[in-house]
């Protein structure tokens, strides 16, 4: 396993001498590496990047005054929080670096941040080299096994190309281009045809995108293309939830193996990919260390458990991140992955941000990823959107739907999903919420196209 590997090599290239590699683990080489070395190696950078950070940000010295050193992994767990209002807030109190020194800024208002403030995040060009090192450590993760050869994978990439060549685009064509693949940045916002012309004209090995976006060209090109013969190994799937249904049905028309990848701009966009097991992100815990934490109380919570991620970055320059909250919803998995995994944790499958709960009838949480796993049962569901408003003292849910096809005999199809969703039914039952409504929509009146059009549910009441 790649990341495996990774994690033992970069332990020991960064106690930089074998002596100070025994002095931590009482071992001669990488072979044997326990769940106490790392968690002994990520305690020593754990310390070390506070260090960093009191001596070169005047918002972590103010943060960490009158804290006592920590001298074990669980005293970490008493180092205060950070978040999104943070980053958006105080982000030049939060550089560790002249802003002379800052190669990219990556600045965007999410559902994390209360103050209505976009948040900044700074990159040295040091800091860039490891995000382009980790995606390079993804890719050939996703693309073993496929009897392609790594110096000749063909990649094409459909992600935000703003800013490069230090864009997310940019970044992950370096990647391909450090394992000697062939990247080719495609054009997001042009139709599904002419993306899919650029596809069949480059026959690459793998094709990368968000979620939306790569099933709005599987089902608009479907019809009029066989996908199965484009040649694809391997789907990447990053940025959104990926539903069942919605991975079943691209495994099965084009013919390829969906992987999915979590990231988020912050630490520097890779964080996790599924093996082939496909039960869990790993992720390399040289360079991240992830706790899970109550949501309201902020208290780490036990083993197993799920909660609010909570990430540091173990080796950022520009900006480093300590405890900070992710808002993502997971568990950690500390069994060993049946790819061989054995010393490392993975991060489950993550359902759902706090910032994306809407409450309905008396208290019920629903969030998108509920309506993704029911409505994309419908093989031919394009897009939808939901929204709640409130007529008559009761609760109404509104499904806008985009079908491929005539609509006809779909409108029972999708409230019959629509029911299937627990706190839905529920909140019918109880009569706090009106039977579901559906609204059918123009081809391409959905389509999204930006960070900012992730799927939401809208309330307006």
């Amino acid at each position: 396993m790649n990341f495996e590997i990774k994690i033992h090599e970069k332990i020991i290239q960064d106690f930089n001498t074998d002596a100070h590699y025994r002095a931590f683990t009482g071992k001669d080489s990488m072979e044997g590496v326990t769940r106490d070395d790392i968690e002994t190696y990520q305690l020593f950078c754990f310390r070390e990047m506070m260090r960093y950070a009191c001596e070169k940000s005047s918002f972590y010295k103010n943060l960490y005054a009158g804290l006592d050193e920590i001298t074990s992994m669980d005293d970490v767990a008493g180092i205060p929080l950070t978040g999104a209002d943070d980053l958006a807030e105080h982000p030049y109190e939060m550089a560790c670096i002249p802003l002379t020194e800052i190669a990219r800024v990556f600045c965007h208002t999410t559902t994390g941040t209360t103050s209505g403030e976009p948040k900044k995040i700074f990159f040295t060009h040091s800091d860039a080299d490891i995000i382009v090192d980790s995606m390079e450590g993804v890719l050939r993760t996703v693309m073993d096994g496929t009897g392609v050869d790594e110096c000749g994978s063909r990649v094409h990439i459909l992600l935000p190309n703003h800013g490069a060549p230090l864009s997310i685009a940019g970044l992950i064509a370096q990647g391909v281009e450090r394992m000697q693949g062939e990247p080719e940045i495609g054009d997001c916002y042009t139709s599904t045809e002419e993306q899919i012309r650029a596809i069949e004209a480059s026959r690459p090995h793998m094709i990368m995108g968000s979620a939306f976006r790569i099933w709005r060209i599987t089902q608009e090109a479907r019809h009029f293309h066989d996908l199965a013969k484009m040649g694809l190994k391997r789907i990447f799937i990053t940025s959104e939830y990926l539903s069942t249904p919605m991975r079943r049905y691209m495994e099965q028309w084009w013919q390829a193996e969906v992987y999915h990848h979590y990231g988020m701009t912050e630490p520097g966009f890779v964080i996790g990919i599924e093996c082939d097991q496909h039960d869990g992100f790993h992720f390399n815990e040289a360079d991240l260390l992830f706790e899970v934490v109550d949501p309201i109380t902020g208290e780490v919570v036990p083993d197993g458990h799920e909660g609010e991620l909570v990430l540091t970055t173990l080796n950022r320059t520009a900006m480093p991140l300590i405890r900070y909250r992710t808002g993502d919803v997971a568990r950690l998995i500390r069994t060993p992955c049946a790819c061989g995994a054995a010393t490392l944790i993975r991060i489950g499958k993550l359902p759902l941000r706090h910032a994306l709960i809407v409450k309905i009838g008396e208290n019920e949480s629903i969030y998108s990823s509920l309506f993704d796993e029911a409505l994309y049962q419908i093989p031919e569901l394009i897009d939808y959107r939901i929204f709640i408003s409130k007529e008559n003292g009761q609760d109404v849910l509104e499904c806008v739907a985009e079908i491929f096809g005539e609509p006809t005999g779909k409108e029972g199809l999708l409230i019959e999903q629509l029911l299937s969703i627990a706190p839905v039914r529920k909140s019918i039952d109880q009569e706090l919420l009106a039977p579901p409504r559906i609204r059918f929509t123009k081809r391409g009146e959905l389509r999204r196209g930006g960070r900012t059009q992730k799927r939401r549910i809208k309330d307006t009441r």
